[in-house]
């Protein structure tokens, strides 16, 4: 099973980073708003995959802030959530995604389609909440 991190980014005015998928790869998730996130490879750490699959999908330097949330499986950790601020400013979208936009929490909610729409917000909420 392969090990994954996706990144919520938040930005100085407080609105979040969300990137509109336009690959086959996940054919369920085509056309859908996500954030950036991806595979960790063999010898990264979460961190270290979290900070290169946000610079190859939108062409931004983050720094992590904290852990929102682990996943596991099998009492083996199998994908990391992450929080994560931009060091630079303009977003150069990879050919995994067509569009990009900076939200308000209140504009997600009412954002379609979101992949998995309602964790993503749990997850929102949870970054808020945790220190």
């Amino acid at each position: 099973m392969s090990k994954q991190v996706k990144v919520i980014i938040q930005n100085e005015e407080g609105k979040y980073l969300l990137v509109k998928r336009a690959d086959n790869e996940k054919k369920e998730h085509f056309g859908n708003w996500e954030c950036p996130g991806g595979k960790v490879r063999k010898g990264e750490t979460f961190e270290e995959a979290a900070i290169r699959e946000v610079k190859e999908e939108v062409n931004l330097d983050i720094k992590i802030i904290k852990v929102v949330k682990k996943i596991s499986k099998d009492d083996k950790i199998v994908a990391i959530v992450f929080l994560g601020k931009p060091l630079s400013k303009k977003v150069i979208l990879s050919k995994e995604h067509s569009d990009y936009g900076w939200f308000t929490y209140e504009e997600l909610k009412s954002l379609e389609p979101v992949t998995y729409k309602d964790f993503f917000l749990e997850l929102i909420e949870l970054a808020k909440s945790t220190p």
